[in-house]
Formats: C-alpha cells, sequence, structure tokens
C-alpha cells in the first residue's frame, strides 16, 4: 500500500472521529448533484391533467413521500394551460410544474427518515433570483442559497447535507406578478464517509493485490 494511500485513510478515518457538524453543498448541475448521491425521483405533479388554479390543489400537497405547502395556495400548471396562455408563465415548461397563484413561498418536508440530498428541476421569472433556504430536522436553518440560472429559464438546484435535511423552502421575487415553479423533486441519501472509507480501503487493497501477482509473475519469469 503506497505511503499517499496510508495518509489518505488516515485522514478520513480521522474525519469520522471529528464531531458531526451540518455542511450543506448546493449544485445548479444535475449530473454533478447525482454524482455526490444516491436519490430517487419522488413527485412529478403529473396526476393533474390539466391547469388547476382556482381555489387550487390540496394544500398542504403530498406526493411520493414530500409534502408541499404554501401560506395561501398551491396549483399545478400544465403546457397548455391558462397561465403559460395569459403569460402568467414565461419560462419553457414540457410537463406540468407546481406553482402558487400569488407569490411563490412553498416548503417541502419529508416522510420516513430525514434526507441527505434533495435535489429538483427550478424555474425563475424576469425578476431576481428565487432564494433556497434548507433546514435541519430541529427547524435550525444550515444553508442558504441564491439561484444562479438565467432569468425566464428552466435548471437544476441540488441540495447535499451532512445532516439529515428536515425542510427546504423556495421563495420567489414577486412571483405574483410572474410566476416561479418547481418540478421533479429527487429525494435520497449521501453516501456515509464510512462508505467512501471502505470503498477507498477496498480499492486500496485490490490495487495491493494486482501489484502482489504482477511481482511474483515477474520473478517467474
Amino acid at each position: 500500500m503506497s505511503t499517499t494511500t496510508i495518509r489518505l485513510l488516515a485522514a478520513l478515518a480521522t474525519s469520522l472521529a471529528l464531531p458531526a457538524g451540518a455542511a450543506v453543498t448546493f449544485f445548479d448541475n444535475q449530473a454533478a448533484f447525482d454524482t455526490a448521491s444516491t436519490t430517487t425521483l419522488r413527485a412529478t405533479f403529473e396526476g393533474f391533467s390539466h391547469i388547476v388554479d382556482t381555489p387550487g390543489i390540496a394544500n398542504p400537497y403530498a406526493e411520493g413521500g414530500v409534502t408541499f405547502f404554501n401560506p395561501s395556495n398551491l396549483y399545478v400548471a400544465a403546457p397548455t394551460g391558462a397561465a403559460v396562455a395569459v403569460t402568467d408563465i414565461e419560462f419553457p415548461i414540457s410537463s406540468n410544474v407546481l406553482t402558487v397563484s400569488g407569490n411563490e413561498d412553498i416548503t417541502m418536508t419529508f416522510a420516513g427518515p430525514a434526507p441527505t440530498a434533495v435535489g429538483f428541476s427550478s424555474f425563475t421569472n424576469r425578476f431576481d433570483a428565487p432564494v433556497l433556504s434548507v433546514f435541519d430536522t430541529s427547524a435550525v436553518l444550515i444553508g442558504s442559497y441564491v439561484l444562479t440560472q438565467s432569468p425566464n429559464s428552466a435548471g437544476f438546484v441540488g441540495i447535499t447535507s451532512t445532516v439529515g435535511i428536515g425542510s427546504v423552502r423556495w421563495l420567489a421575487d414577486r412571483g405574483g406578478i410572474k410566476d416561479t415553479a418547481i418540478d421533479n423533486i429527487y429525494v435520497g441519501q449521501v453516501p456515509e464517509p464510512s462508505t467512501w472509507l471502505s470503498m477507498l480501503a477496498g480499492a486500496a487493497l485490490l490495487g495491493c493485490a494486482v501489484r502482489r501477482q504482477r511481482m511474483i509473475a515477474l520473478r517467474a519469469v
């Protein structure tokens, strides 16, 4: 086993002994988020066949173990729905999205074990970028993020955390004038440090075994 590998394993083992702290990472690229986590698609809002604006859908609304809440209402906008026709929605959509009749202030909570990874499709309006706030299971703020995608665009935002995520809040700017929205909610976990350590240790042992076999083969020549 090389000196570099031994040092890396020692550093990882030391990090496992440190007190757990809340470190939150935000992603604007789904491929990078997928590399850092293991998630499943939980909510798509495709169970609605048309625009549901007034009086809106159930609020709170639950799908796939994720519950969505807004202080006033929630509604689902479809690609051919009224909101698109009257330009309440200016970004391109090809599937149903979750939005609000008024300013989008949507909170997501999660059933079952608290996730450490949450990601979703994000849609902005022409105004300032929406802000995400992430809370742990004790409702303590552990991270916030201003979306970096362009106005009136479709994008992606992902969140990973070293502690369980209790809720995620999406807060738009002037969503009552022009809508923002979310869609395709992914929920899951980030591999535990011990898992990465085991994988690295296994790879190191495999490397040692391969080198040993090569040395034996060379000696036999």
